[in-house]
């Protein structure tokens, strides 16, 4: 193999104080497209410094080192394991996927098609991960399950009783022995390979799936009804490997960019100059490794006439038993009544809601009704109370309008009055005629005392 030999791995460092008894399962998914499909690789530290110093024998060309520490190896060929026994022995008879014929071949693997670890297809048993089951080789004895080989199943391992193939000299490794690393790796030991490899797990836990671009989230604008101004604008966006570059642009509803040129994003700013109209946004970033990601879910609309709002009555009594509130909303120019969605109608109070009991149309105007019981529950009174109404146009876009009205709550009234007055009512609080006219006021009016 020699200088001959090229690799491609994914290296995955554990935590330091990780043995071999901790290891449970390792999976990943594979696509092979020609060649031999990828292997894993346990990197053992037998010396237990905490570092790997290349082992006995170099893991790229083979050949030999005068280092310490040692490698696990589980890899296609040799699964599923079936037994008796490590060594293979049976002309004609699979070795899991091996016989010694088969090498010109790759042990054949199915092309292609994304199976799990080492799965020769997608129903296979026994191979979609690598667990105790599963038979792995030391890579500073023989690569093969003949004489001279140290092979077991991960458990063996564990238990310490992996023997060399043809004699009793145990391999040094149980489950109390560190792991450094865990490599998944593709390479050309056979043969030229090209394989896939995503969606790295450990003992169930996701270390590495699909490489993705960033993530981008637009903050503003918002998908409503901007008036004709400044229109802000606010991006952020992540990435494992680091945020590079952020870029917006604008397209109208005729699909023509408004800016002639991509804008570059660095911190919150704002847009001005758009035309009434309807209107896409787009927002990219880019990654350390030149992956580009794309948000463009925000559609806003930008009018120069808002909403209009007539709330009736204009002065409304929390202690009046009338039905209904009711809103006439106006729609900005170039809508019609009809392109309001009546189901998003609602009523907003101190972040208090009372959603639209039902509404209709009537010529240019939306007419909706409100139920006044549970909009007198999050009023308080006062002689300019501003209440906003909410909901969304046909297309999405979201619309906002106000009123402000004069609310009045006359048992609170009473009670300030009385509170005045020491807690005693000056309504009837004298006796005599019916207007409430006592003794003192009749010999006022020049009546007799008797």
């Amino acid at each position: 193999m020699g200088e001959d030999v090229n690799e491609g791995r994914i290296i995955i460092r554990l935590d330091p104080g990780t043995t071999l008894g901790d290891i449970e399962s390792i999976s990943w998914w594979a696509n092979t497209d020609y060649g031999y499909p990828p292997h894993v690789d346990i990197l053992l530290d037998m010396d237990g410094d905490g570092a790997f110093d290349g082992g006995k024998k170099d893991l790229v060309t083979g050949e030999s080192l005068s280092g310490r520490d040692d490698v696990l190896v589980a890899e296609f060929a040799y699964q599923p394991y079936r037994g008796p026994g490590y060594q293979y022995s049976s002309p004609g008879v699979p070795y899991g996927h091996y016989a010694p014929d088969w090498q010109s071949s790759y042990y054949y693997p199915t092309y292609d098609v994304w199976v799990r670890t080492f799965q020769n297809a997608t129903a296979e048993m026994g191979t979609a991960q690598v667990n105790n089951e599963t038979v792995l080789w030391l890579y500073s004895g023989l690569p093969g399950p003949y004489p001279g080989g140290f092979f077991g199943t991960l458990s063996d391992f564990k238990e310490g009783t992996v023997s060399v193939i043809g004699d009793a000299d145990l391999a040094e490794v149980n489950a109390s022995t560190a792991v450094l690393e865990i490599q998944i790796e593709v390479d050309n030991w056979i043969g030229p390979a090209k394989a896939y490899v995503d969606d790295v797990a450990i003992n169930g836990e996701m270390l590495l799936s699909e490489l993705l671009p960033p993530e981008i989230v637009v903050n503003e604008p918002e998908a409503v009804i901007y008036e004709s101004g400044e229109i802000p604008v606010n991006i952020s966006a992540r990435d494992p490997f680091g945020v590079t570059s952020i870029w917006y642009n604008v397209k109208n509803s005729a699909g023509a960019w408004v800016y002639a040129a991509n804008r570059t994003y660095t911190s919150p700013t704002t847009m001005s100059g758009f035309l009434n109209g309807d209107y896409r946004f787009y927002a990219w970033a880019e990654n350390a490794l030149e992956l580009v990601g794309v948000n463009s879910e925000i559609r806003f609309s930008v009018l120069s006439g808002g909403v209009k709002v007539d709330l009736n009555p204009d002065t409304l009594n929390l202690r009046s038993r009338g039905r209904w509130i009711t809103a006439r909303i106006t729609p900005p120019e170039g809508y019609k009544a009809e392109d309001i969605d009546i189901g998003t109608v609602r009523l907003e109070f101190s972040g208090e809601i009372v959603h639209a009991d039902w509404g209709n149309v009537e010529g240019d105007v939306l007419m909706v009704k409100f139920r006044r019981s549970a909009v007198a529950q999050i009023l308080s009174a006062g002689d300019e109370v501003e209440i906003k109404v909410r909901g969304s146009l046909e297309n999405g876009a979201a619309f906002e309008g106000s009123d402000t009205i004069r609310v009045i709550d006359p048992w609170k009234s009473l009670h300030m009055l009385m509170k005045r007055n020491n807690g005693v009512s000056s309504i009837g609080q004298h006796k005599g005629n019916r207007f409430g006219l006592g003794k003192s006021h009749v010999n006022q009016l020049g009546g007799k005392d008797k």
